[in-house]
């Protein structure tokens, strides 16, 4: 056992135990599961060397941690709770991040393996009297933190009351969405509603039927391509999801991103996302376990540059999001009505997760990039006056990490989509072309109510995008402005007796005059 922590301290430790593994085997002691064995002991002497005081680097922690992880009955071990918190403080150390799915294939007959093959690996110290102090040490510690039932580290687990309640018919559905839905029939859904921005619209598409497939056919092994979103203020990124989440028949979540910190006590966390999921799939944890979290404003997770301000709280948050994104089991704290904290265990292995940011001054990155690589050749002068706009043609995972994402957060984005800002044409398009515009909306309030036509002439539309291109929000401001012009028109209507038209003139979206009624005689 010296010799192993020796290893450890040289990074060569799981050479020297997979060696002596192999030399156990062979004197007739074989492993039931030699490899989940194998990376579970690596996991927990690893972990010792990671996160332990100098001075606990011994035996006894490694014996400490595989009594902690022996479940019984209703008993759920803590090491895999001190685990994944380790894994998310250290997310860059890829053993404790994957050594969190061996939570599912980890047995107490495995562990007892471990504390068997521990004990011959320390009788084969060759120096008779450290040989017997370590077996006695091993005798004790197997007594105090594994024999042992009343001091043995445990942890309860809390009382879910039903809370993983399987879903019987999600596979069936998912099955009947598959059979109506290709990504070119997803991509002729979303066209009905967004304009434009169709790159996004193909990778969301492909995204979203390949994240069924993976719930179809988990035996595939698929890989999960999160999407990230770029593109300014009112793009469309977010009404793309809004209508993904009418569309498909698993929980989709819209989380806004800049109000969620890592730590629990301030502000709210990151958990939320992951307990809203499992409220919409109806408190059923399998169809919770393969939803759809949408995060806008990822970029307020980025820290700030130059000032270092938010460095920590953030570099910690990008942490813990590379394990929720790589999949790993999440406690998410639920009230149940009764005034009692239960925690739902979740898996994020197979959700998907899409995030979005308009992520301010990363063009900067990219043309100095494209400069130095002297792709802007001399035409370089030109776009330093009229500014570079980010593409899929220019944008790297580089230029997110010299941005300030992390660069193992950015390799578990795989699909980078880029939206552009919206100019007046297209800016009108989004007023006038899709189904369910913001002008068929109020449309449709004006008909419901007192069976009334709205009509806008050319010369108002111009003027209503006149009026939201100063705002520089994109399409969000439509709604803002064109209720402002409607403002009293809907409060007189309803009043009035025998109208049958609201015109909105150029004059009136200007706010210079009153709308046009047009009275039955």
């Amino acid at each position: 056992m010296r010799k192993l922590f020796e290893y450890c301290n040289d990074k060569t430790y799981d050479l020297y135990l997979k060696r002596v593994m192999v030399i156990y085997q062979r004197q007739n002691q074989p492993f039931t599961n030699s490899t989940v064995i194998y990376a579970y002991l690596s996991v927990v002497i690893h972990y010792i060397f990671v996160s332990r005081d100098k001075d606990e680097q011994v035996l006894e922690s490694v014996m400490k941690l595989l009594g902690a992880s022996y479940e019984e009955g209703d008993k759920q071990a803590p090491f895999w709770a001190i685990l994944n918190r380790e894994a998310e403080e250290y997310a860059d150390d890829l053993l404790l991040v994957n050594g969190t799915r061996l939570e599912k294939v980890v047995t107490n007959e495995d562990i007892d393996e471990c504390f068997d093959f521990l004990e011959w690996s320390v009788g084969q110290e060759p120096d008779e009297e450290k040989r017997y102090l370590e077996l006695g040490e091993i005798a004790v510690n197997k007594i105090q933190f594994f024999k042992d039932g009343r001091k043995r580290l445990e942890m309860r687990r809390r009382e879910t009351g039903g809370v993983r309640e399987e879903d019987p018919g999600f596979i069936k559905k998912c099955q009947r969405f598959l059979q109506e839905y290709t990504p070119d029939r997803i991509k002729a859904y979303l066209d009905r509603y967004v304009i434009g921005q169709d790159a996004a619209k193909i990778s969301i598409s492909a995204a979203v039927y390949n994240h069924y497939q993976r719930i179809l056919h988990p035996e595939e092994d698929l890989v999960k391509s999160n999407i990230i979103l770029i593109g300014p203020t009112g793009c469309g990124k977010t009404e793309l999801i809004r209508r993904i989440e009418e569309l498909v028949n698993v929980p989709v979540v819209i989380s806004d991103f800049s109000g969620i910190v890592a730590t629990p006590w301030k502000g709210r966390n990151k958990e939320e996302a992951l307990l809203n999921l499992y409220l919409k799939a109806g408190k059923r944890i399998e169809t919770a376990e393969h939803g759809i979290v949408f995060f806008d404003e990822f970029d307020k997770m980025i820290p700030v540059r130059n000032n270092g301000m938010g460095m920590d709280i953030n570099q910690e948050l990008q942490g813990q999001m590379l394990g929720m994104m790589e999949g790993t089991t999440i406690d998410v704290p639920y009230m149940n009505g009764s005034g009692n904290d239960t925690v739902i265990r979740m898996n994020t292995k197979d959700i998907l997760f899409i995030c979005a940011g308009a992520f301010e001054g990363l063009e900067k990155i990219v043309r100095k990039d494209m400069q130095k690589e002297g792709s802007l050749g001399f035409h370089s002068n030109l776009l330093d006056r009229a500014g570079i706009e980010v593409s899929e043609d220019n944008i790297k995972v580089k230029h997110l990490m010299e941005y300030g994402m992390k660069p193992e957060l950015a390799g578990r984005l795989g699909a980078i989509s880029v939206l552009h800002g919206l100019d007046k044409e297209m800016m009108k398009k989004v007023l006038t072309e899709p189904e369910d515009s913001i002008i068929a909306r109020y449309q449709r309030e004006f008909d419901y109510e007192n069976h009334i036509r709205l009509e806008f002439t050319e010369e108002a539309i111009d003027v209503i995008v006149d009026k939201v291109s100063k705002l520089s929000i994109g399409a969000r401001g439509l709604n803002a402005v064109i209720h402002e012009i409607l403002e009293d028109a809907l409060f007189e209507v309803p009043d009035m007796d025998g109208i049958r038209q609201v015109t909105i003139t150029g004059a009136a979206a200007a706010l210079e005059e009153a709308p046009e009624y047009t009275i039955e005689r």
